[in-house]
């Protein structure tokens, strides 16, 4: 019985009989290889793939759920006895890769544990050294502003101001003072050699006085250099305020000059490590306040906080709420305190998590006090 088979493009019709001997072979073999070579494309491919998603660096920073950090052995006092807490304050970190590559994008792009941020929005017209820098910067004054907010709870102030900075000059001040004066005085009258002299301690006092001259008159100021040296007069003709013609405008940005108060009872050193950025401030505070006076704080919890602090001791919001709750969580924390401005965030992510917001310190430490600690009858051991 002959087969039939269509040969394409000929239309000539040929029967097995005509098909030369061994060409069903040749035909299977072609095909066998063909079958062959397919799972080698899809492996070159697949390889191809790898190596990309594995080596290629995407131009973002992910940052995903870190740790918290027990504050206890980070902190040395000196200067008053201190009390080893049973609780624990903890500030909570997010882990930052500045490296991303595909798989990492990949994950980012689906985990909502992962925050992906465009490096551009991070850096700015800074490198990436600089940036660790600054964060590294942000902490240092964190520490420092903390430990001035726990000192002026207990009713102590920390720093001494003593003048008037400026940021910046122009205008009618421009050429005659610098970002190196600090203002200290304002004569009486507008003669250079006046022996009467109001003092200027801060900029409320220095803006306060301006305000009762006029465009055109001529002020005398005492001014020295940041350091205290070079001290001399210098008088200045205000100009008129570019908003209000009829303001007296002397040109300058200023800043209170402060100094470390002599006599403090206690000093700190944190050892943070190479964490950066300000978002520890209120832990730090706690920290603080709970290791100097006797009793619990926490009332023996176990507490993370995330929040800034302020001199005045306003708990400012922080990045990576998110992934600072998911970290909290799975630490089996107690209690989470977060600035309120992030609460509703937070509580998405808490799953059982007992969270509060605050927007203070003494909001703090009032949730701290409805927890079961002391935190409303602090005060050092010698008073």
């Amino acid at each position: 019985m002959e087969e039939d088979i269509n040969e394409k493009n000929t239309g000539h019709r040929v029967t097995a009989k005509e098909i030369p001997p061994g060409s069903e072979i040749l035909e299977e073999s072609k095909d066998l290889s063909d079958q062959r070579k397919w799972p080698q494309i899809i492996f070159l491919i697949g390889l191809v793939v790898v190596i990309v998603m594995s080596f290629v660096q995407f131009p973002y920073y992910a940052y995903a759920p870190g740790s918290v950090n027990a504050l206890t052995e980070r902190v040395a006092i000196s200067g008053t006895e201190t009390f080893l807490p049973e609780g624990e304050i903890l500030f909570t970190t997010v882990s930052q890769d500045s490296e991303v590559n595909g798989w990492e994008f990949l994950q980012g792009t689906f985990d909502e544990s992962i925050l992906l941020i465009n490096e551009n929005v991070i850096l700015g017209e800074r490198d990436r050294s600089e940036v660790r820098a600054f964060n590294l910067e942000l902490m240092r004054s964190s520490k420092m502003t903390a430990v001035a907010v726990a000192l002026q709870h207990l009713g102590y102030e920390p720093y001494l101001a003593t003048g008037v900075g400026m940021i910046e000059v122009q205008g009618p001040a421009e050429g005659l003072l610098t970002t190196n004066d600090v203002i200290t005085a304002i004569a009486t009258d507008d003669t250079i050699d006046s022996t009467d002299w109001i003092e200027l301690n801060t900029s409320e006092d220095l803006i306060s006085k301006l305000q009762t001259y006029f465009p055109g008159d001529t002020v005398v100021f005492r001014v020295e250099s940041v350091t205290g040296a070079n001290q001399h007069q210098i008088p200045i003709v205000l100009g008129s305020r570019p908003d209000n013609p009829d303001a007296a405008f002397l040109g300058i940005s200023v800043q209170t000059r402060i100094e470390d108060a002599p006599n403090m009872p206690f000093s700190v050193h944190f050892d943070t490590g190479v964490v950066g950025g300000n978002s520890a401030g209120l832990a730090l505070t706690l920290s603080v306040l709970d290791l100097v006076t006797p009793g619990e704080l926490t009332g023996g919890l176990r507490v993370a906080t995330t929040g800034t602090i302020s001199l005045n001791g306003d708990v400012g919001p922080i990045g990576g709420i998110v992934q600072k709750t998911i970290t909290a969580r799975r630490s089996g924390v107690d209690l989470f305190i977060v600035p309120t401005i992030e609460y509703q965030e937070a509580i998405k992510y808490a799953k059982g998590l007992n969270v509060v917001g605050v927007d203070t310190l003494d909001q703090a430490l009032n949730a701290l006090a409805e927890a079961g600690g002391n935190a409303l009858n602090l005060s050092l051991s010698n008073n």
